[in-house]
C-alpha cells in the first residue's frame, strides 16, 4: 500500500492531474504520517534542488551547447531533434509545434512542482496540527514559503513571457498553494498575480522573523537568502526601487566577494604548458546564498560569446577549459586545442572541470552587485553604476584592471558593460537567460544571439518564441487548461 501511496504521489506532484484513479481513503505524503515539528522537519530535506538546473535554458538565453559528438548534421535535417532546434534557434511554426510534442519531460519543471507539492504544501498545510514548539513552527513555515516562491520563481521565469509593465493580465503559469485540490485541473494564474503570490509568500516568510541567519546546508533556507529571492522577485516585477534597497540589505548581512586572481593556481596541459586556473567550488564559496550544484564539462561557449566578455574576467579567465588543457596537443591527425572542431564547433570553448561545482541556477552576493547597477543605470546615476561593477571586476580581474567609473559616462554604454559583466558573471549558469529574458521587453536593453555551426550562422532574436519553453506534454495531457504560452 506504501509503494501505491508513494507512487500515486509522485504522479499528482505535479500538480496537474485529474486521470489518476480515486484514493480518498488516504492522504497525500507528507499528510498522513508526518504530525509533529520534528517529522516535518524532515521534508525540507526530502527533495534536492538538483533538477532546478536546465541546460536548454542556456542553449538558448547563453549561446552555449552541450555536446560531445556532431552537432552540425542534426541541424540539416527535417526532422529535427528537440537540442538541434535550440541549437539553431529554430523558431518557425512548424519547429515548435514539433518542439511542443517532443518535450515528453522536463527536469526543471518535475523538481520544482515536486517540491512545491511535496515539501512547501504539505508543511503548510499541517502546521496548525502538528504538536511542537510554535518557534519551530514558524521556522518551519518560514522556509516553506520561501521554497515556494523559488519554485515558482523559477518555472515561471521558463514558461511564462518577461513582465514588460503592461502584460500582467497575460497567463503565465500555475500557483500552487497548500488549499488548492491536487485532483482539479486548475487555471493558469496571470503573470502579476503569480509576482504578486512569490512576493507575499517571501514577505510572509520575512515577517515571521524565524528564518535562521545561516541555513543547516544547501538544500535549506536562511534570511539572506529569502532577501536575495525577493530581489530578483522585485526585478522581475520591474519594481527597481525596492528591488536595489532589497539588494542592499542582503550586502548588509554578508558582502562576501571571492578573489579569483588572489586565489589562482599553476596548472599544465598535455604537453606540460602552464596556465592558471581557480578551482573555485560554490558549495564552499562564501559567495553562494543558495546554491544549486553541477558541474561543468562539454559546455560549449560560443565565440560570439566568448569573445564579448571581458578577456580575463573571472571564470572566463581562470576556468580549466580544454583549449588549455590540449594547448598544442595532436594525437592521431586530430588537433584536441581545437577540440570543438570535431564535433562542429571550431573556436569554442568548454570547460571540463569534474572536480568542483559551479552554482548553476542558485543565489549569490555577485547578483546583488549586478542589480544594484542596473538599478542606478535606470536611474541615470552612470557613475554609482559603474562603480558598484568595478567593485565586482575588482575581485575578478588581475591587478590593474582599467575602472569603468569616470570612463563610462553614457547610459548606452554603460549597458553594454553590464552587458559583458553579466554574461561573464553568470557564464554556464541558467542566469545569463532568465537575465536577458527580462532584458529583451525593451529595445536599448535587448539582446540579440548569433552563433555560426557548421558554417551557417543561426539568429536567435529577442523576440523569439524559443525564450518562452513549452510545457512538458506529461503536464498538458493532465490539464486541459495547461496551454503553451506563445
Amino acid at each position: 500500500m506504501k509503494k501505491i501511496i508513494y507512487s500515486l504521489m509522485l504522479g499528482s506532484a505535479a500538480l496537474l492531474t485529474t486521470a489518476c484513479a480515486d484514493f480518498t481513503e488516504i492522504q497525500p505524503k507528507g499528510e498522513n504520517l508526518l504530525s509533529t515539528t520534528d517529522d516535518l522537519a524532515l521534508l525540507l530535506n526530502s527533495d534536492t534542488y538538483d533538477g532546478v538546473s536546465s541546460m536548454n535554458t542556456r542553449r538558448v538565453g547563453a549561446n552555449i551547447i552541450y555536446a560531445y559528438s556532431d552537432v552540425s548534421v542534426p541541424l540539416t535535417v527535417d526532422n529535427k531533434s528537440t537540442a538541434a532546434i535550440y541549437n539553431g534557434y529554430f523558431d518557425d511554426q512548424e519547429n515548435l509545434t514539433r518542439l511542443a510534442v517532443q518535450a515528453n519531460t522536463d527536469g526543471q519543471y518535475t523538481s520544482c512542482y515536486n517540491i512545491i507539492g511535496r515539501v512547501s504544501n504539505p508543511i503548510l498545510k499541517q502546521l496548525d496540527m502538528a504538536s511542537g514548539p510554535e518557534a519551530t513552527k514558524n521556522a518551519l513555515k518560514a522556509e516553506a514559503l520561501v521554497a515556494r516562491a523559488f519554485c515558482h520563481f523559477m518555472v515561471f521565469q521558463r514558461f511564462a513571457a518577461a513582465y514588460n509593465g503592461s502584460n500582467g493580465d497575460d497567463a503565465a503559469i500555475i500557483y500552487m498553494k497548500e488549499d488548492m485540490d491536487i485532483m482539479e485541473q486548475h487555471p493558469k494564474n496571470t503573470i502579476q498575480e503569480c509576482y504578486d503570490n512569490m512576493l507575499q509568500d517571501v514577505n510572509d516568510a520575512l515577517a515571521l522573523n524565524a528564518l535562521p541567519d545561516k541555513a543547516l546546508n544547501f538544500m535549506r533556507w536562511d534570511k539572506k537568502a529569502a532577501l536575495a529571492l525577493k530581489a530578483h522577485i522585485l526585478m522581475g516585477m520591474r519594481n527597481y526601487t525596492e528591488a536595489e534597497a532589497t539588494a542592499k540589505q542582503v550586502l548588509g548581512i554578508t558582502n562576501t566577494l571571492f578573489d579569483y586572481y588572489a586565489n589562482v593556481e599553476e596548472a599544465h596541459g598535455m604537453l606540460g604548458n602552464t596556465y592558471f586556473v581557480v578551482p573555485v567550488d560554490d558549495r564552499n564559496n562564501p559567495e553562494t546564498l543558495f546554491m544549486i550544484p553541477d558541474m561543468n564539462y562539454y559546455s560549449w561557449v560560443a565565440p560570439s560569446e566568448w569573445n564579448w566578455m571581458e578577456e580575463e574576467y573571472g571564470r572566463r579567465g581562470t576556468s580549466d577549459v580544454m583549449s588549455k588543457q590540449y594547448a598544442g596537443f595532436i594525437y592521431q591527425g586530430r588537433d584536441y586545442s581545437d577540440y570543438g572542431a570535431s564535433i562542429g564547433l571550431p573556436g569554442w570553448n568548454a570547460a571540463m572541470d569534474f572536480d568542483h561545482y559551479q552554482n548553476k541556477a542558485g543565489l549569490s552576493v555577485p547578483q546583488m552587485y549586478l542589480f544594484i547597477a542596473e538599478c542606478e543605470i535606470r536611474s541615470g546615476n552612470i557613475g554609482t553604476a559603474m562603480n558598484w561593477l568595478d567593485q565586482l571586476r575588482a575581485k575578478r580581474l588581475p591587478e590593474g584592471f582599467e575602472k569603468l567609473e569616470g570612463t563610462v559616462t553614457t547610459k548606452a554604454d554603460a549597458i553594454e558593460w553590464l552587458k559583458k559583466t553579466v554574461a561573464a558573471e553568470y557564464l554556464w549558469t541558467d542566469w545569463t537567460y532568465y537575465t536577458r529574458k527580462r532584458w529583451n521587453v525593451e529595445s536599448e536593453w535587448a539582446t540579440t544571439l548569433s552563433h555560426t555551426i557548421g558554417g551557417k550562422t543561426y539568429t536567435l532574436r529577442p523576440d523569439s518564441k524559443l525564450w518562452i519553453f513549452p510545457f512538458p506534454v506529461n503536464a498538458t495531457e493532465k490539464n486541459s487548461n495547461l496551454t503553451n504560452n506563445w
